[in-house]
């Protein structure tokens, strides 16, 4: 007979055989419909104006050297070319009775529809009529209203400090001020159109990505080198968004192209040498420096090839470390380490007495020391302590945050 341990094992091995087997077994259900890729269309014609039937148009990633499934156009040469994810790329359309064309340099951004129309020129199909595509191109088909930030414009243009989320992109934008409240916030809270800060909808690489608690992104991406595109949708929503009321910001991360590619970088901030002193530091006698806070951010992004055209990686990771000195201003009398000491051993049973020992400032911060800046006020009782108002205690934590993506 079977131990029950043993029957256990065997339950739990069927249980999940079956669960595997169900997986397979249960259609597809579709997702929410996210943007994280974009779509080409538009019409070919041949020289003299007429549509042009049956042509192959294909799209190739000018990055990664992936091209699309090939498109034939329809009787009334239009084609579209959807999923997409955003970069440059060269489209090439070859038809029967006419040279090949490309159109290179065509723009893809996220959660859009571009129409490049193409002219197939009479010839050989050996022959190959290149044109550059125009840097900025009129969306026909959709009115969403919407601003987005490419690379270049992501990495140069000035966000939030570093390590401080990207967000404030999105105040470049129309229609988009600081918002408040207590919500989540990437750099900032987003204040669209005159909705609150909760109201809005984010996704990244066009997964949901909100935070289901208080409102705002769940995950925050503060490394600039690591995005693809930023955008914000303000009005006008696509109905594969949904959800919100607010602006849709979508972000999408890089991935890894035909050659390997890498960045590194290191903000460094030293307000206790860089910055002017307070009104408040500057009333307390003795002062010549302002409270040392030294920042250092550190990271770098690296990606690349695994098999060219086919399969890529791309990683980044983010290092922080902080070290700061800053004062607790106690707007009431405070109690002193010793008035703290005195508590605890006069009521040793006491879960308030406990309560106020144990987290007041001395209590979290062991070597925080109590500097009289010369006001004066009311003190608390001699047994305990005494105490002036407003009498600043020095603090110096020392913390590192890690945060590591790949």
């Amino acid at each position: 007979m079977k131990s029950p341990r043993k029957l256990r094992v065997l339950s739990l091995l069927a249980t999940l055989a079956l669960a595997f087997q169900m997986l397979f077994l249960l259609p597809a259900q579709p997702a929410m419909a996210q943007a994280q890729s974009g779509t080409i269309k538009g019409v070919v014609t041949d020289s003299n104006g007429g549509v042009v039937a049956g042509a192959k148009v294909t799209a190739t990633n000018k990055d990664t050297g992936v091209t699309s499934p090939s498109f034939t156009t329809t009787g009334e040469g239009l084609y579209t070319i959807p999923n997409l994810l955003p970069g440059t790329y060269t489209i090439t359309v070859e038809a029967t009775g006419f040279k090949k064309a490309q159109v290179t340099d065509a723009a893809v951004k996220v959660g859009t529809e571009i129409d490049y129309n193409v002219v197939l020129q009479p010839g050989e199909v050996t022959e190959t009529v290149t044109v550059v595509a125009g840097s900025e191109n009129v969306v026909q088909t959709t009115s969403q209203i919407s601003s987005s930030f490419e690379t270049r414009k992501v990495e140069d243009l000035p966000s939030n400090s570093a390590g401080g989320g990207i967000d404030t992109l999105a105040l470049l934008a129309p229609g988009v001020v600081p918002g408040f409240g207590n919500v989540n916030s990437n750099g900032t809270t987003l204040s669209v159109n005159g909705n609150r800060a909760r109201s809005n909808n984010f996704t990244l690489d066009g997964t949901d990505n909100n935070d289901l608690t208080i409102g705002g992104p769940n995950f925050f991406v503060d490394n600039q080198d690591a995005v693809q595109e930023f955008q914000i949708v303000t009005n006008n929503y696509s109905a594969q968004y949904g959800r919100n009321q607010g602006a849709v910001v979508n972000i999408v991360t890089k991935s890894g192209t035909n050659e390997f590619h890498g960045s590194g970088f290191e903000f460094h901030r030293n307000s206790s040498a860089l910055d002017a002193e307070t009104n408040q530091e500057r009333s307390q006698t003795g002062r010549n420096t302002r409270d040392k806070f030294i920042s250092n951010v550190f990271g770098g992004t690296f990606g690349g090839p695994i098999k060219k055209n086919k399969a890529f990686f791309f990683g980044d990771g983010q290092f922080i470390r902080q070290r700061q000195t800053f004062i607790f201003n106690g707007s009431s009398p405070a109690i002193t380490k010793e008035g703290l000491a005195t508590l605890a051993a006069n009521f040793p049973n006491n879960p308030a007495i406990a309560a106020i020992v144990n987290q007041s400032v001395f209590g979290l911060q062991p070597s925080a020391s109590v500097q009289p800046n010369g006001s004066t006020g009311n003190i608390c009782p001699r047994a305990y302590g005494p105490a002036t108002v407003q009498s600043p205690a020095t603090v110096q934590p020392e913390g590192v945050r890690h945060s590591w993506r790949l």
